[in-house]
């Protein structure tokens, strides 16, 4: 039986701040499985805590992580090929690098409340080092090296920063990850939707750019609305989808302000990014400036910090 090993030293987008003794001698490996790939992640550099004169600090913050990809494949396909991997074959090893570290990262976010921590981009760069190996001949075979490689999505790198931080990782928590790993990680869709809105802004499509900005802002509304109606309203998935089928945007955040009278946002606020919305979807508006896409990402950025305490409320 013949495999493909991958070693990534991994340099996180954003590091995870974590307990000072959280690299012990100790610490198990994270191990699981991707589309048949065995994944194993340990922690690889921890950066030291930084005392501040007032007497408060910057935590230890868990900056690189280790990660090994190991793939059985066919040791005749790989000794024409001249034990190289061509790009396609690296290709896919950094797909199931990306998704790895996204799991691992996302999972960490939900257990300690760092929502800086960025899920949808979680590596800046890595190194990589890849072997053959033949477990019956017990034999290894170098194969290409590499150092600083970013991923492909590496030129669009976003932060999302929604509520403040309250803990750092630790050796209990590590120990979960093992558990939670196991399914596969999807980024909340209006914050994907976000995303996207402010790359089409980047690339002057300011039509699609605010109509993104619009359908996140709706896909908010509903989330925060649902999750006010199973926490206080006692309503099932089923039942608030019943209750919101009908209801327009306005309507559907009046609900919100009557289920929770902490929130000062109006539909005043996000009337205009609605009306345009509309407009574009309808045909009636024939050019979207660059001001009016600009308008409306803050106008659904805005929006997404007066509901933050009704969004990310479970795991994704």
């Amino acid at each position: 039986m013949a495999e493909i090993q991958g070693q990534f030293d991994v340099s996180l987008s954003i590091p995870v701040a974590v307990t000072p003794d959280f690299l012990e001698p100790n610490l198990s490996l994270c191990q699981f499985q991707i589309d048949g790939d065995r994944v194993i992640i340990s922690p690889l550099n921890v950066a030291e805590a930084i005392p501040y004169p007032d007497g408060d600090y910057e935590p230890s913050k868990l900056t690189e992580i280790r990660v090994w990809i190991i793939r059985e494949i066919d040791l005749g396909r790989e000794q024409e090929d001249s034990l190289t991997l061509s790009p396609d074959e690296e290709r896919l090893f950094e797909r199931v690098l990306v998704e790895a570290t996204r799991r691992f990262v996302t999972i960490i976010k939900h257990m300690t409340n760092q929502w800086d921590l960025d899920t949808r981009h979680p590596i800046y760069a890595y190194d990589y080092d890849y072997s053959l190996g033949d477990t019956q001949l017990n034999t290894v075979w170098p194969l290409q090296q590499g150092a600083k490689r970013m991923p492909e999505y590496a030129h669009g790198v976003i932060i999302f920063h929604t509520r403040d931080f309250k803990k750092e990782l630790n050796q209990e928590m590590w120990q979960e990850l093992a558990n939670e790993v196991l399914r596969p990680i999807s980024v909340p869709l209006y914050d994907e939707l976000l995303h996207d809105a402010k790359n089409f802004r980047s690339h002057m499509r300011y039509d699609a750019s605010a109509l993104y900005a619009a359908i996140a802002a709706e896909l908010m509304l509903e989330e925060a609305c649902g999750s006010l109606l199973r926490t206080k309203g006692n309503l099932s998935n089923k039942q608030c989808a019943v209750e919101l089928r009908n209801k327009n945007n306005q309507q559907i955040l009046n609900l919100i302000r009557e289920l929770d009278a902490s929130v000062s946002v109006k539909y005043e606020d996000v009337r205009k990014l609605f009306n345009l919305r509309n407009k574009i979807a309808h045909g009636q508006a024939k050019t979207v400036t660059g001001q009016e896409a600009a308008e409306a990402i803050n106008s659904a950025e805005n929006l997404k910090q007066h509901l933050k305490d009704m969004l990310y409320t479970s795991m994704p």
